[in-house]
């Protein structure tokens, strides 16, 4: 069987574990990080403005984001906040996690999977316009700068930020399979989720016995912000998911061992 191993956040293991085993494969997922939720004061100017109807586009960053405003405002109060705006989602996940917990359809998701993808889509018709951007206290800011650039008025709330997870015994586990060249495949999730967990791998082997071990691994990305993540560090991604989620990463897995 063919060993896969990923981080991503603490509350999604189970989850990717699960997708993991119904698709064939053994599964070793470890946590990146912890979600911590944003200021009071932040969801409240959220409320104010979603409120006022002034707000063109409301962008879910991820799918943490899209939770924690659930788990602040309530379903039926996060839809009537909603009803006076456009939504986005920066991806498919994204955008069925919003439908499930809120009933809300999703009016945009880029082609490219991204909060980039999403500005950059957005830009020509935001001039002078407001955007409320939802997302983690560590985001990307050129979203921001294209937005600002496309001259939006940006609301830019972090409503969570991301603490990196204390090594467990599944991190343990992870570590050593990567190390030992036991692990046919490495998901790389997010570009902070690569660097914790390349900074556990410095940490416990050194760089060099890291970048060997990690250059017989097989590395997927799940789309280009965390592929130049990957390279700034200089270990690049063997390939990029077709497909910008956890399983479109699996059946890259799929066709690169053709399962």
């Amino acid at each position: 069987m063919i060993s896969v191993g990923f981080t991503r956040p603490r509350d999604r293991i189970a989850e990717g574990e699960r997708i993991c085993s119904e698709m064939g494969f053994e599964p070793f997922g470890a946590p990146s990080f912890d979600p911590v939720r944003g200021d009071k004061e932040v969801f409240d100017e959220i409320e104010e403005v979603l409120s006022s109807g002034e707000a063109y586009f409301t962008l879910f960053a991820s799918i943490t984001a899209v939770e924690e405003c659930v788990d602040e405002y309530g379903k039926e109060k996060l839809l009537a906040l909603l009803e006076k705006t456009n939504v986005a989602c920066t991806g498919s996940s994204t955008e069925k996690v919003l439908k499930r917990l809120t009933g809300r359809d999703t009016d945009l998701v880029p082609e490219v999977y991204s909060g980039v993808g999403v500005a950059e889509e957005i830009a020509d018709e935001v001039a002078y316009k407001t955007v409320v951007l939802l997302r983690s206290a560590g985001g990307d800011g050129r979203i921001v700068d294209i937005l600002e650039k496309a001259h939006a008025k940006v609301l830019d709330e972090p409503v969570y930020d991301m603490v990196p997870a204390q090594i467990c015994e599944d991190t343990e586990e992870l570590l050593e399979k990567t190390e030992s060249g036991t692990l046919d495949a490495l998901l790389m999730t997010s570009p902070n989720s690569f660097l914790v967990f390349y900074g556990q791998m410095t940490d416990r082997f050194g760089k060099d016995r890291t970048d060997e071990a990690l250059r017989k691994t097989f590395k997927v990305a799940i789309g280009r912000p965390t592929a130049e993540s990957m390279s700034k560090a200089g270990m690049p991604c063997d390939t990029i998911a077709e497909t910008s989620t956890f399983e479109g990463m699996l059946e890259t897995v799929k066709k690169k061992f053709a399962l």
